[in-house]
């Protein structure tokens, strides 16, 4: 157990995340954050992330690492890591954005495109039933997962609310997985909550999703207003 590493915490993944979420995220830090070597990333941060990604990714040596439990990180460690997903950055593609204090409401990423304004979930809460309505009405959606991305995958809407969405695709997703998503009314990161069967017949998956950042395209208009 001695000089043990919190491998979840190298990977900024949470102990219950499925393999497409390490996966995905070990991408991010190889080569979006520029941790390999080869892009000029420190060797001993990397041979750290391989070992993670490694333990990790293998069910039987993950199950072992899991019932010995997992450390405390040691402060040598991870701290380069940790620093440089610090920085004010992108919820997606962890890519840096610059801005350091309110985010415009229409900032989008430079990178991967996604809207960079995080959602107020607490003021969400307290706006009452009317701002919490869900406006059921279908328009078509496009969605990609992990960086770099992966898709464009189709669906369509079901519902909408100032709080998620749910749509109906031919391809599962995974719960806390992340997508960028975009339809007519709005462009947005969200983490799926739920993927269960449909019982439509050209969709095989119903999903609900919640926002993590997103932008409306129009500022009124039924939920929607310019403090959304």
């Amino acid at each position: 157990m001695e000089n043990r590493r919190n491998y979840y915490r190298i990977l900024h993944v949470q102990p219950d995340a499925p393999t497409e979420i390490i996966r995905s995220s070990y991408r991010t830090l190889m080569q979006k954050l520029r941790m390999h070597p080869d892009l000029g990333g420190d060797q001993w941060n990397a041979t750290l992330i391989n070992e993670a990604y490694q333990t990790l990714m293998d069910a039987a040596r993950r199950a072992e690492y899991d019932r010995q439990g997992a450390p405390e990180p040691a402060a040598t460690a991870d701290t380069s890591i940790t620093a440089a997903m610090r920085q004010p950055a992108c919820i997606y593609c962890c890519t840096a954005h610059g801005y350091t204090e309110q985010i415009p409401r229409d900032a989008m990423c430079a990178a991967c495109g996604s809207p960079l304004r995080q959602v107020s979930r607490q003021r969400m809460e307290t706006t009452g039933k009317r701002a919490m309505s869900r406006l059921a009405r279908r328009h078509a959606l496009s969605f990609f997962h992990g960086w770099p991305l992966q898709g464009p995958f189709s669906g369509e809407t079901r519902d909408i609310s100032p709080g998620g969405l749910q749509f109906v695709t031919v391809g599962a997703v995974v719960p806390s997985q992340l997508l960028k998503l975009s339809c007519d009314p709005l462009s947005a990161v969200v983490r799926v909550v739920a993927c269960a069967a449909s019982d439509e017949p050209d969709f095989r998956w119903l999903v609900r999703a919640e926002y993590l950042t997103v932008c409306f395209r129009r500022s009124r208009g039924a939920f929607l207003s310019a403090k959304a």
